[in-house]
């Protein structure tokens, strides 16, 4: 009898161990499963919220004079192509530049709000500049400088530049964008360069809006 409870109480403390181990087991598989799914939603929810435009450029040929970058209007292009997009509700988190240069040595920067990128460089061939095919341009990626995203988009263009497309990662605001910390409530005086005919210095233009000195920007 005693050695039949012996048995008996090793046998169910085993059964113990084991069902103790096999919830231990399955709790861990649980809780790597719960972790591998919460960037996988993030991720989506992300990508839910983001949009993507493509501006044609059609191969335009564009290149800068005097050594000066030549600009592409993005918001301008996007309003011109995409006339149904309210831009002051997105905000610009990179740009991808389809395009290429003659001697492979062309640069492009990103400019919005107040900051610009550094220069990107721009691959290119002079034997594959006059053909199209797919493979002979560069895809260039830039990211925005500026996550407020309001001011111009601009890309600056230094060299002789063939340009296919400009893809516009965009992702929708909240809500519309607030000047209230931006060019347009800074009190801004602008500068004068010379003084009239009787040593009589050349007012400075400012424009007045409820109380407010906004400075003019191009967009």
């Amino acid at each position: 009898m005693k050695r039949e409870n012996i048995l008996r109480v090793s046998s169910g403390k085993k059964q113990n161990n084991s069902e103790i181990v096999y919830h231990g087991l399955a709790f861990c598989i649980l809780a790597v499963l719960v972790l591998l799914c919460l960037p996988l939603s993030a991720a989506a929810g992300n990508d839910r919220q983001r949009e993507r435009f493509i501006l044609d450029f059609g191969d335009s040929h564009i290149r800068g004079q005097r050594g000066e970058a030549a600009p592409i209007f993005l918001k301008k292009a996007l309003r011109r192509q995409h006339p149904w997009v309210n831009v002051s509700e997105y905000r610009l988190k990179k740009v991808v530049l389809v395009a290429k240069t003659k001697h492979g040595r062309g640069g492009a920067q990103l400019r919005v709000g107040p900051e610009v990128t550094g220069f990107y460089g721009v691959g290119g061939h002079p034997r594959s500049f006059n053909g199209n095919h797919r493979k002979s341009f560069d895809r260039v990626r830039i990211h925005n400088p500026f996550n407020q995203s309001w001011g111009p988009w601009q890309l600056l263009l230094r060299g002789n530049f063939k340009v296919r497309k400009v893809v516009l990662e965009v992702e929708k605001r909240r809500s519309h964008p607030s000047y209230r910390h931006g060019y347009q409530d800074r009190v801004v005086p602008r500068p004068h360069y010379g003084r009239r005919p009787g040593n009589h210095p050349i007012p400075q233009q400012q424009e007045l809006y409820q109380g407010r000195i906004f400075v003019k920007m191009r967009w």
